[in-house]
């Protein structure tokens, strides 16, 4: 085992970064001028160098490293965290680094949780005293004859019963009728015509279902709360309730794509894929985003879309609302800034925060060149 004075300057200043000052792979790579995943390298020599031999495999104990510097989404910190309270070994090894690093944080790291103690079999009942033979009942005497019964009288005939008056019908509530509002979340800046016309472009060139109606979410500012929008008179809507976006000629024929982005995970995960198309209309630029293979969001967290450079010169389009269910599936569209073309990157991201000041949890990456 080495120790934090004997790793190499740049695994140490990788853990230092991390630890001391908060800054996460995409930001310490930023820094650096290198790849993400040339800095997770780094991290996991480094946790390798400290941590005891095992027999953890060498993805349980990246995933673990990970943990432990809190680089993982929420799913799968949890995932982690789990799987440390069932592993004896994984668990070890997690506590040997945390005891290693731990003086580099200002502040706790993620719990490592304890073994649960399994509860004392409970002592067997005594067996009960076998009951006393009960003693034989003594012969009860004769009984006395009885007097001969009176006549009774005779009975009077009982009025009849007055007929109960026809009682009216109980009235029954009225049926409840659904107060469900189908409709699209759009940005508040409005653009309902140039939304039409990315959805039918990202289905013609990213690729679609082929059917005439397409289902797509937008996203939704970070400053707006979202809102419902009813369905246009003559269009469909999907299985789901919702109004599609009507794909007729007349709202598509002006419709020019500009650039297309290709989304890929930056861990390399290749369950994750995406892609992106930027159309223009008009004096209006749009864009609309698939992707595939997502974890489903939970109650504490959402995807968003963002322009991006660095950490500081970013900027959040919105949240991706409804969010991700179990299909995996994003679908978002949404109206482009006057100057996206200051902007080089398009990230998809992991929030957890309701206003957060720089992207979080990358899921998904691309470049972006908008003339």
């Amino acid at each position: 085992m080495a120790s934090l004075d004997s790793l190499p300057p740049d695994q140490r200043a990788v853990l230092q970064l991390v630890l001391q000052r908060g800054r996460s792979y995409d930001e310490i790579a930023q820094m650096l001028s290198i790849d993400r995943a040339a800095v997770r390298e780094r991290a996991l020599q480094a946790f390798d160098a400290l941590g005891p031999s095992t027999r953890v495999p060498p993805e349980r104990r990246a995933l673990i490293t990970d943990y432990l510097l809190g680089q993982l989404p929420p799913l799968v910190a949890e995932e982690t965290r789990r799987r440390l309270g069932d592993s004896p070994a994984e668990r070890a090894w997690a506590r040997v680094l945390a005891g290693e690093v731990g003086a580099l944080s200002p502040g706790p790291l993620p719990e490592i949780p304890v073994e649960a103690v399994a509860p004392e079999p409970e002592p067997a009942p005594e067996p009960e005293p076998a009951p006393e033979p009960e003693p034989a009942p003594e012969p009860e005497p004769a009984p006395e004859p009885e007097p001969a019964p009176e006549p009774e009288p005779e009975p009077t005939p009982a009025a009849e019963p007055e007929p109960e008056a026809e009682r009216e019908p109980e009235p029954q509530p009225p049926a409840r009728t659904s107060s469900r509002r189908g409709g699209i979340v759009v940005l508040a800046v409005g653009g309902a015509l140039l939304i039409a016309a990315v959805v039918v472009a990202i289905v013609l060139i990213v690729g679609g279902s082929g059917s005439s109606s397409t289902h797509t979410t937008t996203t939704t500012a970070a400053n707006a709360s979202p809102t419902t929008t009813s369905a246009p008179a003559g269009s469909t809507t999907t299985s789901s309730g919702a109004p599609a976006t009507s794909t007729s000629t007349t709202s598509t024929a002006t419709a020019t794509p500009v650039a297309r982005v290709i989304l890929t995970s930056p861990t390399g995960n290749t369950k994750l894929a995406g892609a992106a198309v930027v159309v223009a209309q008009g004096a209006k630029t749009g864009i609309v985003i698939r992707a595939t293979g997502l974890p489903a969001n939970t109650s504490h967290n959402a995807y968003a879309v963002w322009l991006y450079n660095s950490p500081t010169d970013s900027r959040l389009l919105g949240f991706v609302n409804p969010g991700v269910k179990s299909d995996g599936v994003l679908q978002a569209g949404s109206l482009l800034p006057s100057d996206v073309s200051h902007f080089k990157q398009l990230l998809i991201t992991l929030e957890t925060q309701a206003k957060p000041h720089q992207p979080g949890a990358t899921v998904l990456k691309g470049p972006l060149n908008v003339p």
